[in-house]
């Protein structure tokens, strides 16, 4: 976060880079894939759709091959094309198998490809990418790519990492290049004590704890403070009448350049939670306390208000992150603080609002459902959902995630906030793969109460009896029944259909 100016997103120098680029060189790419399934196929338009987004003119079957068409002769001119930049193989079983056995159109294409490969063609121009793997985790390659470095897409959760490697390849904008040799930093040499950055307190801080642990709230607090830096130089800076799907898209770029920094965060805390290492939790309701200022900043398009959007989500992001960890080191205490503290939110401008719960950290973003919608053909049943699952860091499944979105939206129903009408709506519900919820179906036994009693609030069995008793006869005299979304076919489960009160305890 060093250089202010790569963080702040200017659409104006954008917009010029990217004229640049394209007038110096375009980009094309022709995907080579099997129609293994419906849901493969969606799969890869979904791909193309995406590049074509980023600038990358794409050659498909799906739009370029049109009736009448020789299909073997499309293939061919697309491989053999001097205008083809980088030729995608998308590998699945069903792929590999037709591309051994040279059967159907895989068949034909890999008897086309395969010479071109081991001529003396650019090396990069072929990319494989593998959608799928065995039973043992292995990729599925056939044998003419078997030693060809590939990009690996098989874990859904990791698409937005995959992805940048692509695009990355494509316009041969590597991630890591040689840095230019510099000069030692001057504070080596100055008497003044060093200014951390989050980095460089990520780096000591597992060694620093262990070695002097009552400097923990010391080196916590200064953490979030540089992170809450960093982060607020992520602003973005609108055309007038911009559009709102390219908004959309500067507010999701912007999302992903700060990927690196918000990972900090996660890697940060893990530490802390991996080793047991207790702080005041007060240090970090303070910052939560304060993020909603950079959601606030008054920056506005022409049709609807997009504000902070990249801040709303992130904020979104990092206090899912910080569930999700307490819950998988079992920091019951911790979450007990966290879920049910008051906090006193403070504006742009540094007003202090009314107290309020951790709820108003969830916010829906209509700039970036706008993107995903126009964008992307495929009927997202929530755009934000995709997104926040894609970007799932190393360390975190898809189920702690979905698993905490469901206990903030829990303690949300079990707890209302009187004062506003803010909700934690759990999304990424419609990503839970069962009803199984081990932390609630474990309150059977006495012993597990007693360790997570804290993230309900209460201190006996009765009291959680009739917390839930409660909830459950409000909703059936409103005759509410809370769906989820209208278009999705997993249910969203209320916490009175997880939690059965008369089994709550009865073993030990």
């Amino acid at each position: 976060m060093e250089v202010e100016n790569e963080q702040k997103i200017d659409v104006e120098k954008s917009s010029d880079i990217l004229n640049e680029t394209s007038t110096t060189k375009s980009f094309k790419v022709f995907i080579s894939y099997s129609w293994s399934s419906p849901s493969h196929e969606a799969w890869v338009v979904s791909l193309a759709e995406r590049l074509m987004s980023d600038g990358v003119d794409v050659k498909l079957d799906k739009w370029d091959l049109k009736e009448g068409h020789d299909k073997f002769h499309f293939m061919e001119s697309m491989v053999n094309s001097s205008e083809i930049n980088r030729v995608l193989i998308i590998l699945d079983k069903k792929y590999c198998d037709k591309a051994n056995e040279r059967s159907g159109g895989v068949g034909t294409e890999t008897q086309i490809i395969s010479p071109e490969i081991y001529s003396n063609v650019s090396q990069e121009k072929f990319i494989p990418i593998v959608r799928e793997r065995d039973g043992d985790g292995n990729a599925y390659t056939p044998a003419y790519l078997t030693s060809r470095i590939y990009i690996d897409f098989s874990v859904d959760e990791s698409f937005e990492v995959s992805y940048d490697q692509l695009l990355r390849g494509i316009y041969q904008r590597p991630s890591r290049v040689k840095p230019k040799l510099g000069s030692a930093p001057a504070y080596l040499f100055e008497d003044a004590p060093n200014s951390f950055r989050t980095s460089t307190i990520l780096k000591s801080s597992e060694t620093i704890l262990s070695k002097y642990p009552e400097r923990t709230n010391s080196i916590v607090r200064n953490f979030v403070d540089e992170f809450y830096t960093c982060l607020s130089e992520f602003q973005i800076e609108f055309k007038p009448k911009m559009l709102m799907i390219d908004a959309g898209k500067l507010i999701c770029d912007c999302i992903h350049s700060a990927t690196p920094l918000r990972n900090e965060f996660f890697d940060f805390f893990e530490i802390l939670f991996k080793n047991n290492v207790t702080f005041d939790v007060d240090i970090l309701i303070k910052f939560f306390e304060k993020l909603p200022r950079l959601e606030n900043e008054p920056v506005k398009s022409n049709r609807v208000s997009v504000d902070g959007d990249q801040y709303k989500f992130i904020n979104r992001e990092l206090f899912l992150y910080i569930v999700a960890l307490g819950l998988k080191y079992e920091r019951y205490a911790f979450l007990k603080d966290i879920l049910h503290s008051k906090y006193f939110f403070t504006t742009y401008h540094g007003y202090t609002e009314k107290p309020a719960n951790f709820f108003k950290l969830h916010s829906h973003i209509t700039s970036i459902d706008s993107y995903y919608r126009q964008t992307y053909s495929m009927n997202f049943i929530s755009p934000m959902a995709d997104f926040i699952i894609k970007r799932i860091p190393k360390g975190l499944s898809k189920n702690d995630l979905v698993i905490a979105d469901y206990l903030c939206y829990f303690i949300s129903e079990l707890y209302p906030d009187l004062n506003s009408h803010d909700n934690w709506f759990p999304i990424t519900y419609i990503y839970k793969d069962d009803k199984y919820f081990d932390i609630l179906q474990r309150l059977i036994s006495q012993r597990h109460f007693e360790k997570v009693k804290g993230l309900f609030n209460v201190q006996a069995i009765s009291e959680l009896k009739s917390l839930v008793l409660q909830y459950t006869d409000k909703m059936k005299k409103e005759k509410y029944r809370n769906h989820g979304f209208s278009n999705a076919f997993s249910t969203l489960y209320m916490v009175g259909e997880l939690i059965d009160v008369d089994t709550l305890g009865s073993a030990i």
